[in-house]
Order: structure tokens, then sequence, then C-alpha cells
């Protein structure tokens, strides 16, 4: 069972968190027709190519579902990266659309260790997320973010996952704490395989990732299934 919350042995980590010249050919000289090919050709489409693409438009990348990093203070807690940075500066989603409506950007990490259950983003991943919490009020009070009855969306041509996960957390031996974190998060539509970062490896887990081009009742997106509980539901952007 996918736990979200990341304990150290002190506390529990909050989760938070985007010249053209004139060329008038004045000449008062001869050869009065000012003419000298002065249509001011010279291929005066100005061409050049100068449709300014240089491959102007916007980096396709750094959009929901790419690759990201966290740089600062808040990116690890105990020497390990946490799976969603509490505080830093996320690299890499500088194209995630901002401001929608209960909604906070997050750069998903992939952990290992005995702090918390696995979670599985290779190289980081990012997303548009909202959490409640139900339970548990050392748990609840961390694991909490956005405005999650507010979210009701993702930009277009990404997916809304929602899905609770339930908690249990011992931070005494045989006395184990107990929370359902209910999770909204956008995730890249896709069509076939090939789509969503399939051949990357996990320099945390040291394995390939498993990033899949996932099917919810005919929805299609990207995510990596391990991270999903059995029961969940996609919505369509």
């Amino acid at each position: 069972m996918v736990r979200w919350i990341f304990i150290s042995l002190f506390s529990l980590l909050c989760w938070a968190v985007l010249g053209c010249g004139d060329d008038d050919d004045s000449d008062p000289g001869g050869d009065a027709d000012t003419d000298s090919d002065s249509d001011s050709d010279t291929d005066s489409d100005s061409d050049a190519d100068t449709d300014s693409d240089s491959d102007s438009d916007a980096d396709p990348g750094k959009n929901i579902g790419d690759p990201c990093t966290c740089e600062g203070t808040g990116c690890e807690q105990d020497g390990f990266d946490v799976p969603i940075p509490n505080g830093g500066t996320i690299i890499g989603c500088e194209n995630v659309p901002s401001g929608l409506a209960g909604s906070e950007l997050v750069c998903l990490r992939s952990y290992v260790g005995n702090a918390a259950n696995d979670t599985f983003f290779a190289n980081g991943f990012c997303s548009l997320m909202a959490t409640d919490c139900d339970g548990n009020q050392l748990i609840c009070d961390n694991a909490a973010f956005g405005a999650y009855a507010d979210m009701a969306a993702c930009p277009a041509g990404n997916v809304l996952l929602t899905y609770d996960i339930d908690v249990q957390v011992e931070l005494v031996p045989g006395q184990a704490l107990e929370a359902t974190v209910s999770n909204k998060t956008c995730t890249p539509s896709c069509q076939v395989e090939g789509d969503c970062r399939e051949s990357e490896t996990d320099p945390v887990l040291n394995q390939d990732t498993q990033y899949a081009c996932l099917d919810k009742d005919g929805i299609k997106f990207c995510f990596d299934p391990r991270g999903l509980p059995t029961d969940y539901t996609a919505e369509q952007f």
C-alpha cells in the first residue's frame, strides 16, 4: 500500500508546496530615376527565415509529466530526496500553468528507505496536485496541501487522477497512527507505448522506470502504476 508520508525520527515532513534601414535613396545626382534597382529588393522580403523561429516555439519540455529537480532548503530530509519538496526551488516545471484553482505545483520524486513506503517517479515528475486528509491529526496536519475541494480540473491535454491512500505510520513500534489521504493529481495524456518516458532509469531506485501509458476506462495517461491504488478515477481535460 502506497503511503505519501515521509517520517523522520523527530518529525513529519510538511508537504507543500511556477532594422530595416530607411534606404530613402535621397541621391540628388544623375540618373534621377533613383532606380539602381530601387525596389530595395536585395531579397527585401527580409526572409532569411525571419519567421524568428530558430525553434523559438516555447520549449516543448517543462510541462506536466516532465522531469524535474529541487534546489535549496526543503528538498531533502535526513539526506534523502523527499517525494514532494517542502520548500526549495523546483527546476524543470517552468511551463506548467499556474493559477489552477486549488492546486499546487509539485515535483514528485522517487524515494526508497525505511522512513516511508517507496515512491516511483524516476528523475522527477512535474504535476499540479492537492490533498486532503481524514484521521490522525499529526499525520493530517502535515499531509494536506492545496485546496482539495476547489481543484476540479487539469490543464487541457492532461488527466486528473483522483484516489485515496490509507496511511499507517509507526513512530513508536506497535503504535500505529492511521489516516486516509485523498489525492488529486494532474498527469499527461498519452496515445501509445513510447509516449511516457519509458526508456529512463531511476537513479534513486537503481532500476528501469515503469512509467507507462495506462488506460483507465478508455482514458490514457502517463504514470507509474506502482503509485496508484486499485480504486481510482481518471478524467480527461
